[in-house]
């Protein structure tokens, strides 16, 4: 696909948004930081649309160039959004930064709903890995911060561990963030304790994992509590 190709994605789903009476011509320009006239003979094919307002179009309508390429004509690109995808895998041997990336991966819409600052990222390796997923997996995490400041068991989790980021079982216990693998999940007694007082949550739990490329949700059996019940 050349810009040719995405000016025109570009001018077409503009256009489309204003004859639907999703936004209003004048809106859109508002938003874009253009003037009403100059957008109107652009959408009409009037004028060509310049890379400086090619970009204040797509600010106008929260969108990327990803999300234009990841788009065609049967559909509304804002259908697809696209996320950024961390550069370093997830696991041992790895010093991964989930605010640094090396690309983007596309989702849809309603699969992105909800969710706060979402990234994909990449499964290294893991002998301790939880058994719902594998290594090569592709995984949507989620980091809303109340989420992580108020854990739910039963979910899996990205967590900051001295060798670097893993994905682990969680439960709280107190003043305590209990830590589990695959090896120790069963028994309570194995889960690792990590003191939180005079520490913020938010520095050990990264992220959640809401998706995996396999196509399951990370929702797993709540983990034993003290007394070996589970949830």
């Amino acid at each position: 696909m050349n810009l040719g190709e995405i000016n025109r994605k570009l001018i077409e789903l503009a256009a489309r948004k204003v004859r639907s009476g999703d936004i209003t011509e004048r809106g859109l320009a508002r938003r874009s930081g253009l003037s009403q006239p100059h957008l109107h003979n652009v959408i009409k094919g009037i004028r060509s649309l310049s890379n400086d307002t090619a970009d204040r179009l797509m600010l106008g309508l929260g969108i990327s160039v990803n999300d234009l390429l990841w788009s065609d004509s049967s559909e509304n690109p804002t259908d697809i959004r696209t996320i950024p995808v961390v550069k370093c895998r997830i696991g041992p041997g790895n010093d991964a930064n989930l605010s640094v990336f090396r690309g983007a991966a596309p989702f849809t819409a309603a699969r992105l709903t909800g969710l706060v600052t979402p990234v994909g990222a990449l499964l290294a390796p893991d002998l301790v890995l939880p058994a719902a997923l594998a290594a090569g997996d592709m995984v949507l995490l989620d980091q809303n911060r109340v989420l992580r400041a108020g854990i739910q068991a039963g979910r899996l989790w990205v967590v900051a561990e001295p060798e670097g980021l893993r994905v682990r079982y969680l439960r709280m216990g107190g003043s305590l963030l209990y830590v589990a693998n695959e090896l120790t999940l069963a028994d309570p007694r194995m889960w690792q304790p990590v003191p939180l007082q005079g520490r913020n949550i938010l520095d050990v739990v990264r992220a959640r994992i809401v998706w995996t490329s396999r196509e399951i949700e990370a929702e797993t059996p709540g983990p034993p509590d003290p007394s070996g019940d589970r949830d």
